[in-house]
């Protein structure tokens, strides 16, 4: 049976290039907002597209897009 050990990758964000470090660290963030918005662009499209003339249910996906950002920043904390 094989020894199957996970191995972790650590950054050193105190010696190198700091520019290089940064940009990594900031990838998945800025990777989850271009997410997120496109998920509340396509959510808006859809009830755009099938909603009747009345905006009330436009206005509640648009309302409801902030509780999920605010949902999911605070996960992505927890995940930091």
């Amino acid at each position: 049976m094989k020894n199957s050990s996970k191995q972790s990758v650590k950054m050193d964000m105190l010696h190198g290039s700091l520019f290089d470090k940064m940009l990594m660290f900031a990838m998945p963030l800025a990777a989850c907002s271009i997410l997120q918005q496109l998920f509340n662009s396509v959510g808006t499209a859809v009830v755009g597209r099938f909603a009747s003339s009345d905006f009330t249910s436009l206005a509640t996906v648009t309302c409801d897009s902030n509780r999920l950002h605010y949902f999911l920043e605070f996960l992505l904390v927890l995940m930091l």
